[in-house]
């Protein structure tokens, strides 16, 4: 009996991640036809269609570090098999993890291989698994890198469950409205603010 619901699982939240990638390619499509604005990293976007309270409360979720040393030991192994897989894409790319301090991740540059394709395929220049981030640029915009933190940090509260989560909100969602995509331009949007305070008028 269990096998066959953990069967189920899979295969639905397969075929809720065909759903979600298909939705992003088309808003890519779009993008580059210029029927849609590109959805920036801290881009303040406006849902195309009302959001069930839960899903605009989760589109204002915007977590912090985790402050202690026992919180970031309890992140780290909670978003373990996210990083390890973040890990074997990284190996994969061709391009070194470089650990950068003010973001709280690793950080892979000039990423190649399956991420290159797949980032090139839904329009994007960077993704997150777990605590890695591939950017196929050398040279990342660093408001996307603060977006892509965000993720990093939504996967260090929700750990193996931010996959299943992800897709089945890409599939009821989309891309652009999708409530952790929501999130993360609002933190990349606080930290472009920060930045621009922080420069000489």
């Amino acid at each position: 009996m269990l096998a066959r619901i953990g069967a189920a699982l899979f295969w639905s939240t397969l075929a809720a991640g065909v759903v979600g990638v298909a939705r992003q390619r088309r808003e890519a499509v779009a993008v580059r036809r210029g029927e849609l604005t590109r959805a920036a990293a801290a881009a303040d976007i406006p849902v195309a269609r009302p959001q069930p309270a839960w899903a605009q409360r989760l589109g204002r979720w915007v977590p912090g570090r985790p402050r202690t040393a026992l919180g970031r030991g309890l992140a780290w192994v909670w978003s373990a098999p996210l990083t390890a897989a973040g890990l074997v894409l990284t190996a994969l790319s061709g391009a070194r993890p470089r650990w950068e301090p003010e973001l709280g991740c690793f950080v892979v540059r000039g990423a190649g291989g399956p991420s290159r394709v797949a980032l090139r395929a839904v329009g994007a220049h960077a993704n997150t698994v777990g605590l890695i981030v591939l950017s196929r640029r050398d040279d990342p915009d660093p408001v996307l890198l603060a977006h892509e933190a965000v993720h990093v940090r939504q996967s260090e509260r929700l750990g193996p469950l931010l996959l299943p989560v992800y897709v089945w909100l890409a599939a009821r969602f989309g891309y652009r409205d999708h409530p952790l995509e929501r999130g993360a331009r609002l933190g990349a949007a606080a930290y472009r603010r920060q930045r621009q305070a922080q420069e000489p008028q």
